[in-house]
């Protein structure tokens, strides 16, 4: 049975089930409110002629059964019996039902005087001198024919709960077929390379809308995906070809060196060659490790504003080197749960390029602090900056702002920094630096995350 018609069918017996319960609720409530009706009629009347009894005997008990009969009641009830239940004075000619005789109400057949027919009734029994009987009630031929027409009611709104119940189904099947349809239509051609399709949706809280916005979210993601990965083996062919061709000169020439030491010299830059060849084809793998989250079961806790200060000593030296004034402020204690050498690769990555780009800048600053339950990792510089246009583009695998690529590097320096703030629940933002620029590390700290 297709999901379609499995889904049409559950929606009709389910309205056909909550019919039928409110149906016989009703059903119950109605009968059992004209059966109690009934028995308080009947227990009143026997209490008035048992009244009469009391106060006057035999014979004005007999005018209460004949008032009780000829008051124009064709329902009416009332006799006395002796203690086999033979009629001795009223209106019933036998009581048809057994055990009617004790005392309380009763619920039985009873044939009355001159019917042939015996009636349903509701009956009160209550004993006299002498062994006889006080019987009166009522017959029920109201109530069962109420009940028969209820019955009969309930049984046509039974029907049509079943036919409505049916057409629901078919209307809420109608629904997901066509939401469904439409997803499946999407998917499809999605599937036959338009990456550009996206699923209809309206601000709703409709679960189907919000499938189709989760949907639209993924392939947002996937075309991203795709596109990068066309750019990044576009860049890739283009940036290591440069490497790769130094690296096949530099072989070429060591082989054509006419000396021995012309020969080592040269090997020695294969070596330097390889070496940068290989520094790009790991940065790329440690960027698709971190994007897919693959390094997060070697999550530490350790102190991050620590960690800072540490490669700011590390990189002093350099930076005196290069003339710059390299500067570190910390924030005390800064528990970071992350993967300590990643964090730290992200940081010397931020570092080396303003060393490398903002050198002439004079100085640069590292500094670490607290803010809303985040720790700020900035590094600043001097330099030129990067235009604010220009800043989604630095972030792109070989995205390299010189365009002439004269400088060393393959443009992956912030797209690793990125990734590694990513797979730290965090982010990496550029700021201006008025003049130079801010590059800001935004990370959880372990309290925020618990």
């Amino acid at each position: 049975m297709r999901t379609i018609y499995r889904i049409a069918l559950l929606a009709g017996l389910l309205a056909l089930a909550a019919n039928l319960a409110v149906i016989g609720f009703i059903y119950w409530r109605t009968y059992d409110e004209a059966a109690a009706t009934l028995q308080r009629q009947v227990v009143h009347e026997n209490l008035v002629l048992q009244q009469i009894y009391r106060s006057g005997g035999g014979k004005p008990l007999i005018s209460g059964i004949d008032d009780t009969i000829d008051a124009d009641d064709p329902q009416a009830v009332a006799a006395v019996l002796n203690q086999s239940g033979a009629t001795i004075y009223g209106n019933i000619a036998a009581l048809v039902s057994p055990d009617l005789l004790s005392q309380g109400y009763h619920t039985g057949l009873v044939r009355m005087t001159g019917d042939m027919t015996a009636h349903e009734s509701g009956l009160y029994v209550h004993p006299l001198a002498g062994g006889h009987w006080l019987v009166s009630g009522r017959i029920a031929g109201e109530g069962l024919a109420f009940r028969t027409t209820l019955e009969r009611s309930l049984l046509i709104g039974a029907a049509l709960s079943l036919l409505l119940g049916g057409l629901c189904g078919a209307l809420v099947a109608r629904y997901v077929s066509t939401r469904v349809e439409r997803i499946v239509e999407v998917a499809q051609q999605i599937g036959e390379g338009d990456l550009s399709q996206r699923i209809p949706v309206h601000p709703t809280r409709d679960p189907f809308e919000g499938l189709g916005r989760q949907i639209n979210a993924m392939l947002d993601r996937i075309q991203l995906l795709m596109n990068e990965l066309r750019m990044l083996t576009d860049s890739l062919a283009h940036d290591l070809r440069s490497p790769v061709g130094r690296l096949r000169a530099a072989a070429d020439a060591a082989i054509a060196a006419p000396t021995e030491q012309q020969r080592d010299a040269l090997l020695g830059n294969v070596i330097q060659q390889s070496d940068s060849l290989m520094r790009i084809l790991t940065t790329i793998l440690e960027i698709g490790r971190t994007e897919s989250f693959a390094s997060r079961s070697q999550f530490a806790l350790f102190d991050a504003a620590r960690l800072c200060a540490e490669l700011a000593e590390m990189y002093e030296p350099v930076a005196e080197e290069a003339g710059v004034d390299l500067r570190f402020a910390g924030a005390g204690e800064a528990m970071l749960n992350g993967h300590r050498q990643l964090l730290a690769q992200a940081i010397s990555n931020l570092v080396e390029n303003a060393l490398k780009y903002a050198a002439d800048g004079g100085s640069i600053s590292i500094s670490a602090r607290t803010a809303g339950g985040h720790l700020h990792i900035e590094v600043g510089d001097r330099g030129p900056g990067i235009p604010a246009d220009q800043r989604a583009a630095a972030f792109k695998r070989f995205g390299r702002l010189d365009e002439s690529r004269s400088n060393e590097g393959a443009g992956l320096g912030l797209t690793l920094a990125q990734s590694i703030a990513h797979l730290h629940g965090g982010q990496l933002v550029l700021d201006d630096g008025d003049p130079g620029l801010i590059a800001r590390l935004e990370l959880p700290l372990a309290e925020a995350q618990n």
